[in-house]
């Protein structure tokens, strides 16, 4: 019985300690993601992102129910992907706006709707974007995600609350750089776009 119990158990150990020591067991798996079951593209909108004269391409999937926005170069190539996160259903990508960050450096704000959900009460809220980029070089895009901006629910005996927001750009220091200014629900925030590429709340 003393035999039956102790020898796999150090067949086991044996295993454990050569994994170990050959870098096997803590090498990292990679597991490739499965197939998409349901994908969904928006048509593909041209226009110029850089000011070259040669239009670029933006298009929307819907992979799985998460919004994917791809943009494309001149050539049909694929410069950009980046996936916004849902909190709800009917989760969309409602507009994009193209901004001057400074003299070199361009910005696609992009304005998402959330989702809504609908179990004890109504609610939705929408969120800022940013995909950052170079004017002269469509290589390197950066991409975030922003603050909140909108925000909608139903309280108890059917009352009704959308707060209020407004985003506008502007340069509110005059230091040459247009910076991201977001009213939201008596709640002020600027946004100012930062050497590293990425988009710091002041």
């Amino acid at each position: 019985m003393i035999m039956f119990f102790v020898n796999p158990a150090m067949a086991q150990d044996e295993r454990f300690w050569r994994k170990l020591v050959t870098g096997e067991l803590t090498r990292e798996q990679k597991k490739e993601p499965p197939p998409p079951k349901w994908v969904f593209s928006t048509p593909r909108y041209e226009f110029d992102l850089n000011g070259d004269g040669k239009n670029e391409t933006v298009a929307v999937q819907m992979v799985d129910g998460l919004s994917v926005l791809e943009i494309y170069a001149h050539d049909k190539s694929l410069l950009f992907t980046g996936s916004l996160t849902g909190t709800g259903v009917d989760s969309k990508i409602y507009r994009l706006r193209l901004i001057n960050v400074s003299e070199k450096v361009r910005a696609l704000l992009i304005h998402f709707y959330e989702g809504k959900t609908q179990s004890q009460r109504f609610e939705a809220s929408a969120r800022l974007y940013f995909v950052t980029f170079s004017k002269t070089n469509l290589d390197k895009f950066t991409f975030q995600k922003g603050p909140l901006y909108w925000h909608e629910y139903e309280a108890q005996r059917d009352q009704y609350w959308r707060r209020r927001y407004a985003i506008n750009v502007m340069d509110l220091n005059k230091d040459g750089a247009n910076e991201v200014f977001v009213n939201f629900n008596s709640n002020q925030s600027v946004w100012q776009y930062q050497v590293s590429g990425l988009w710091k709340e002041l």
